[in-house]
């Protein structure tokens, strides 16, 4: 399951893929539960098997801002506590019932020693990271909320049909009302 995720990437033997499913723990999550939480420090990465899960953070008002969402067949964690050993200012809660599978940091080093191709996945992973958060600041900085709203109904139309309302207009970076008018909009 994992293994073959990572095989997508890279080229692993059975042996290799075999000990990198091992190497990794269930946890199950309900709707609503928080997997990470911010002021805490992140050590671990987990793989989403089903559900989706939603990476947000409270702004200096109390309001939370929805960062990403992250869907089954992706990985997710706190990367920057996870990499600094800090504590996080995020939060990563559970939008479904979500069923992870999840490796400790010291398991996954301790892993990338045993199987060295996990290093080049690691790197991967890292600048997919780096890609994902450069098109999301581009998308802040250089877009109208229209233009961000149809890249999303394009790009994860799963995400605006399974997601509140409230989540998604935070994650374009608008109000709910203002989603609404531009949901209005497009249909017209």
């Amino acid at each position: 399951m994992i293994s073959e995720s990572i095989h997508q990437i890279i080229a692993l033997d059975e042996w290799e893929k075999e000990h990198i499913d091992n190497a990794f723990t269930k946890v199950s999550l309900t709707k609503g539960e928080l997997w990470i939480s911010q002021g805490k420090i992140c050590d671990q990465v987990a793989f989403v098997v089903s559900g989706k899960l939603r990476n947000f953070y409270f702004d200096d008002a109390g309001n939370e801002v929805t960062c990403f969402f992250v869907a089954a067949d992706q990985f997710v964690s706190a990367f920057t506590s996870f990499l600094t050993n800090t504590p996080t200012h995020e939060n990563i809660s559970a939008l479904e019932d979500t069923v992870l599978k999840v490796i400790s940091k010291k398991n996954l080093e301790d892993l990338s020693v045993e199987v060295p191709k996990m290093q080049i996945f690691r790197r991967v992973i890292a600048e997919n990271l780096f890609i994902s958060m450069e098109k999301r600041i581009v998308m802040l900085q250089s877009q109208s909320a229209f233009e961000r709203y149809e890249i999303m109904l394009r790009e994860n139309p799963e995400i605006l049909l399974s997601v509140p309302l409230q989540y998604t207009a935070s994650f374009l970076g608008i109000t709910p009302q203002h989603l609404s008018r531009l949901r209005r909009e497009l249909v017209k």
